[in-house]
């Protein structure tokens, strides 16, 4: 950063007999100061765009290549719903923690009572058989999920 600073000792002044009088000239150069600012908002973007990332990446779980729909609705979904995943391999995800089928219902039980909610949101891979999904709704209902509400994916 470069601050110019020029003092006038007052010879030339004195000189023409205006008096002793010492004036200041300050120049402030802002070019270094607008690129920290500039550097400052690159960082604060990336590291913006990379927190609301992660975040999404671990409230979702596993990666699944959901159903396409047609005639699906929006889903009013509160940041709190906790989401079940359940992978091609028929792997369950509740969040991003891998639950056990013997204790599918204990963990949605606890999971909802968590967060205080009656909505459970299910992610499947479309290669998931409808057989398991009747299985997984099943066992959110007797744990105390009230809706139920099946994520796809828009249909192009």
């Amino acid at each position: 950063m470069g601050i110019n600073i020029q003092l006038d000792d007052g010879q030339a002044a004195a000189e023409e007999g205006d008096g002793g009088n010492e004036t200041v000239v300050a120049e402030i150069n802002i070019t270094p100061l607008t690129d920290v600012f500039l550097v400052l908002l690159i960082i604060f973007m990336v590291t913006s765009t990379a927190l609301v990332e992660t975040e999404v990446a671990s409230r979702a779980g596993m990666k699944v290549v959901l159903p396409k729909a047609n005639a699906a609705g929006p889903v009013s979904q509160r940041r709190s719903d906790p989401i079940l995943t359940v992978t091609r391999s028929n792997e369950l995800y509740l969040g991003s923690h891998k639950v056990d089928p013997n204790n599918l219902e204990a963990e949605i039980r606890k999971a909802l009572t968590e967060v205080g909610s009656e909505t459970l949101l299910i992610r499947s891979d479309k290669s998931v058989l409808v057989g398991a999904a009747v299985d997984i709704m099943s066992a959110a209902k007797r744990a105390g999920a009230s809706h139920i509400a099946i994520l796809t994916a828009p249909n192009k």
